[in-house]
């Protein structure tokens, strides 16, 4: 009985942490489309939307600690299979969409995109895209979908950390995980050029250095929440205001990334309990729409970017005040009800497709006559 209560609840929806994940897919959208007019405090957010990706990390490594830990035996490697095939049916399809819509869109917008090469498109096409130096995303903000699916490839691994070790030893790997996190950003700033303090890794030769720790601390936050029998002194809404407020506070400085995954770590179990006003407020019903249609969000928005700069050059043209901001809105709106669509009518029957297509039984053959 117990085992048949925590299957359900591992199961079943985290309205909170749905609803921080839409947040998180509109920052990163307000990251990729600012522009000259997006000025002071606002421009500075906006640009420092590429944290939403940590916080996509974490999340994914404590969710999917939740949903599958229990599958998990003797064997790390128990289940290793069905996993996989739940998390290609969740990522792939509306990835592989993505993917060539945005090759169309590249040769349309821009005929003679040297950069694309057939090892461009086969390694995009494969999820591989991040697995070689010097290869890019078809779909600028899929990089990060392709990190995911070759962490999940390892899940095995991170479970043997997070399962497996015990509690002293997961203390060290999470400091481990927190100076591998410093090291990212400190040969960030020197190969690249980048903020010291910050996260923000394009360079695919630290992606992993960055969203594996991560990952790996989502995935230990769970084992200690989990440990703790799911109720922490951390669902407090005095703890949790406080997490929030210094996530806030990070926002403008990209050499505050460190503080800022830290907040958002301790920030989770509360969000995950759900029961104090800060985690009420995460699953207001737009938020958990957000967070729903979020994958959709995340993997289109890229493409609709020429169509706000024309909305923009068409609205200046014009005469239009704040043509900057109407092209934004108007395309954000347009975006949003795509996304919603493309939830509905393609993500969800495509990842049900996928799994049944897998799952279903396969026809037996009757046996030869001259065998019975």
């Amino acid at each position: 009985m117990v085992d048949t209560v925590k299957a359900k609840r591992a199961h079943s929806e985290i309205k909170p942490i749905t609803g921080m994940r839409g947040i998180a897919a509109l920052w990163v959208v307000a990251c990729h489309w600012a522009g000259p007019h997006w000025t002071g405090i606002g421009r500075d957010i906006a640009l420092h939307g590429y944290a939403a990706v940590d916080l996509f990390m974490i999340m994914s490594g404590f969710v999917l600690g939740l949903a599958h830990a229990s599958h998990v035996g003797a064997s790390v490697w128990h289940g290793y299979w069905r996993f996989l095939l739940s998390r290609l049916a969740r990522l792939y399809p509306l990835y592989l969409l993505t993917a060539l819509a945005s090759l169309v869109l590249w040769f349309t917008v821009e005929p003679d995109a040297g950069w694309i090469t057939p090892g461009v498109v086969a390694s995009n096409l494969l999820m591989a895209d991040t697995t070689f130096w010097d290869v890019n995303a078809l779909d600028g903000p899929s990089w990060a979908v392709s990190v995911e699916w070759t962490l999940n490839l390892f899940f095995p691994i991170f479970c043997l950390i997070g399962l497996r070790l015990s509690q002293r030893w997961t203390v060290a790997v999470a400091l481990l995980c927190a100076g591998l996190l410093v090291l990212t950003s400190v040969l960030d700033a020197r190969w690249n050029g980048g903020v010291p303090g910050a996260l923000g890794v394009l360079d695919n030769r630290l992606l992993y250095l960055r969203c594996g720790p991560e990952f790996t601390l989502g995935l230990l936050i769970w084992r200690w929440w989990e440990a703790a029998g799911r109720s922490t002194r951390f669902g407090g809404s005095g703890w949790m205001l406080a997490c929030v407020t210094a996530m806030v506070a990070c926002l403008p400085f990209k050499s505050m990334d460190l503080p800022f995954v830290l907040a958002c770590c301790l920030l989770l179990p509360g969000l995950a309990e759900g029961r104090s006003p800060v985690a009420h407020w995460f699953a207001a019903g737009w938020m958990c729409w957000l967070g729903t249609i979020s994958f959709s969000l995340y993997l289109w928005h890229a493409a609709f970017i020429p169509l706000r700069d024309g909305i923009a050059a068409l609205s200046a043209g014009l005469g239009v005040m704040g043509a900057g901001v109407l092209a934004n809105g108007v395309t954000l709106a347009l975006v949003l009800a795509f996304s919603g669509l493309s939830y509905t009518w393609f993500e969800m029957p495509a990842r049900h497709w996928v799994r049944g297509w897998f799952t279903q039984p396969r026809p037996v053959s009757p046996p030869h006559p001259a065998t019975r």
